[in-house]
């Protein structure tokens, strides 16, 4: 009896132990931010965006939003990914002090806060990695031809500091009482490997189809780089150029296959309402009196949480349409974003 006492003192002691050395690495894993007004943050490092908001996980508070302006010290960090305007990366723990920001990895970068465009944690596993977003739109017409647009989107998303790949899609619905319903499907794909510097290299895929248009199915496979001219906390430009291969089948028409260039720019503005605005001009390299153009905008308020509401237009243009077909596509549609 007296040695079963023993054994289990010993047990519940190295438990203790356990349990002590457990609470001491999560407190050596957190870190400390000291803000102007006197508050003391403890917690990890999720993201810092647009150089604006630091986001930390505390363990009593859930995630906190931290004015990056409001900091005034900062110490015993994770190693996390760091961008800065300039387009360089570095990779390390970070600390804060009145001779500004210091990135600690193989080497020690120190660097002005307002040089800091965004922070990220290290991912460790695979679902921390993963970005899963939703869409879902409508629109009703009531008048001499009764319509009604239903919209339905989603994207998946896995983001490492060297690549970045997407996968979205969406689909629109029109029912209509005076005409025949018509649908429109989107697929889109890339792969984006980052340089310094603001360089990319992105791999791309795009199929659509669209019963208005007669298109059974167009796919765009290509490939093109692309470099960040402007990075600043509102706003951001994007230049790209590359080659693509275009293959189309319209309805009664056979399946044609051409070489077209790739031409576009990107902007973005984080402000009230933020903006997304792509241009990309596609000319055909076989046919040049043959030219096509996409635009796609998105504009986004947050309403709470994840939530936000959007307005997305999109516009298709092409110089040399099949007979009966329009030169441009054009749509807008209005909807609610879940992103989780």
């Amino acid at each position: 009896m007296t040695l079963d006492f023993r054994l289990r003192g010993r047990a519940m002691k190295c438990a203790s132990v356990a349990l002590l050395l457990s609470l001491f690495a999560q407190a050596a894993s957190a870190a400390e931010f000291h803000l102007k007004d006197g508050t003391v943050v403890i917690g990890t490092i999720v993201s810092l965006v647009d150089g604006e908001d630091l986001v930390v996980d505390t363990e009593y508070m859930d995630e906190v939003t931290i004015e990056w302006d409001a900091i005034v010290m900062a110490r015993g960090t994770q190693i996390v990914e760091v961008e800065l305007f300039s387009g360089r990366r570095e990779l390390g723990t970070v600390s804060f002090d009145e001779n500004g920001v210091s990135v600690v990895g193989d080497d020690t970068l120190t660097v002005d806060p307002k040089d800091v465009f965004q922070m990220s944690e290290v991912n460790e596993t695979f679902w921390e990695a993963l970005q899963v977003y939703t869409d879902l739109g409508m629109n009703i017409v009531r008048g001499n031809n009764q319509v009604t647009q239903v919209s339905f989107g989603g994207g998946i998303g896995y983001d490492t500091p060297d690549f970045e790949t997407q996968v979205s899609a969406t689909m629109i619905i029109n029912e209509q009482t005076a005409a025949d319903d018509t649908r429109r499907s989107t697929l889109d794909a890339n792969y984006t490997h980052k340089f310094d510097g603001g360089w990319q290299a992105v791999g791309l895929y795009q199929f659509e189809s669209d019963e208005q248009q007669n298109l059974d199915g167009r796919s765009l496979v290509g490939g093109a780089i692309a470099k960040r001219i402007v990075n600043q906390r509102r706003h951001r430009v994007e230049l790209y150029s590359g080659l693509a291969v275009n293959s189309e089948d319209f309805v009664d028409a056979p399946r044609t296959e051409s070489l077209e260039g790739i031409i576009g720019a990107r902007y973005r503005m984080r402000w009230a309402v933020d903006t997304d605005l792509s241009l990309t001009v596609l000319p055909n390299l076989e046919d040049t009196s043959r030219v096509r153009t996409q635009f796609d905008g998105t504009l986004s308020v947050d309403l709470f949480s994840d939530f936000d509401f959007k307005v997305v237009v999109y516009d298709r243009y092409d110089s040399q349409p099949p007979p009966g077909n329009e030169k441009n596509d054009t749509g807008i549609t209005l909807g609610l974003s879940w992103e989780y």
